[in-house]
């Protein structure tokens, strides 16, 4: 993934465009802004094949706006997109919604969200600011879903600062419903520098370190998969919102991993097997590790 830096005015246009790009200068009389293209998560809905789009960070005067353009939604539906703090190749795109405070309210100024409908064509922009500034290389991805009734309100513009915005879909006004499904992720600088382009080819996804995300206890998605043939490399990483110590069973290996923080594995796969991935405290198994012969 490719960033590339340059000046810009402090309002941006975005446009429905192809590719990822970053830009920004040192210069105080300049902004800065990282942008990148919506990809379909895996699993979204079948309606939003022809979705494409651009989102963008800029930062200018010590704050920093999120803003979105996008077309291939559905038409005249209601729509929400959040700052989240990790990743679109995560198990969980984009991990947990961004916080400034990790122990703090989920909603805005502590969260950025960004509100907004499609028009009759299925096209939709939005637009969010914060007074503060995302620390740079902080900036990861964004990502959309159909609102539900808690998101219909008009666009909160105070509170910012992390790695990804998330599209997902809303809920359908049933008796009992459903969990918004994410649609489409659009991946920012700080996403790309953490998981850099030399990471091993070998893990399961896609040649870039996996990471296991823990909210309230629990893995996200379920137990992950982490598959490794024999003499590879293992690398992956636990976030969690809990502490709690990481046992990798058969490897008997720990590390001890704060609330909101991230803790990383690096060892040779000389043992074949599978073996649980555990929070010892809790007891909970977070993750299957796989060395295949």
């Amino acid at each position: 993934m490719r960033h590339v830096k340059k000046a810009v005015p402090a309002l941006v246009a975005l446009v429905a465009a192809v590719g990822l790009a970053a830009c920004g200068s040192n210069d105080s009389d300049s902004s800065e802004a990282v942008s990148g293209q919506f990809e379909l998560v895996s699993g979204a809905p079948s309606a939003y094949g022809g979705l494409v789009g651009e989102a963008t960070l800029t930062r200018a005067d010590g704050g920093t706006t999120a803003s979105l353009a996008v077309t291939g939604l559905e038409p005249r539906t209601a729509y929400v997109a959040h700052l989240h703090a990790g990743g679109c190749d995560q198990a969980d795109p984009g991990g947990p919604h961004f916080q400034f405070d990790p122990n703090g309210s989920e909603e805005p100024p502590n969260e950025i969200h960004l509100e907004f409908s499609s028009d009759a064509n299925g096209a939709g922009k939005a637009k969010a600011s914060s007074k503060r500034e995302v620390p740079e290389g902080e900036a990861g991805s964004i990502v959309i879903h159909e609102a539900g009734e808690e998101h219909m309100s008009a666009a909160h513009s105070d509170g910012t600062g992390a790695e990804a915005i998330l599209v997902h879909e809303g809920h359908h006004h049933e008796d009992e419903p459903r969990q918004p499904e994410k649609i489409a992720c659009a991946e920012l600088e700080g996403a790309s520098a953490s998981r850099p382009s030399d990471a091993p080819e070998s893990a399961s996804m896609g040649g870039r370190v996996p990471t296991v995300l823990i909210r309230d206890g629990e893995p996200v998605g379920g137990i992950q998969e982490l598959e490794y043939d024999a003499g590879d490399q293992i690398r992956f990483e636990v976030t969690s919102d809990v502490a709690d110590e990481v046992h990798v069973h058969g490897y008997d290996l720990m590390e001890e991993v704060p609330a909101g923080g991230t803790v990383s594995f690096d060892f040779p796969a000389e043992i074949e097997g599978i073996f649980e991935v555990e929070l010892e405290g809790r007891r909970e198994q977070i993750a299957e590790l796989r060395v295949n012969p």
